[in-house]
């Protein structure tokens, strides 16, 4: 399990959080911060 959650968490950083810590704080935070990271602004 460790290869492939380096692999999902290099493509789509959440998904990476999704798998270590859950569905909690930490995800949703991961994925507004990378809402922000992709959006240029």
């Amino acid at each position: 399990m460790g290869f492939w959650r380096i692999v999902f968490t290099i493509i789509l950083p959440p998904l990476g959080v999704l798998l270590g810590k859950g569905f909690g704080w930490a995800f949703i935070l991961n994925i507004i911060l990378t809402l922000l990271g992709y959006i240029p602004g």
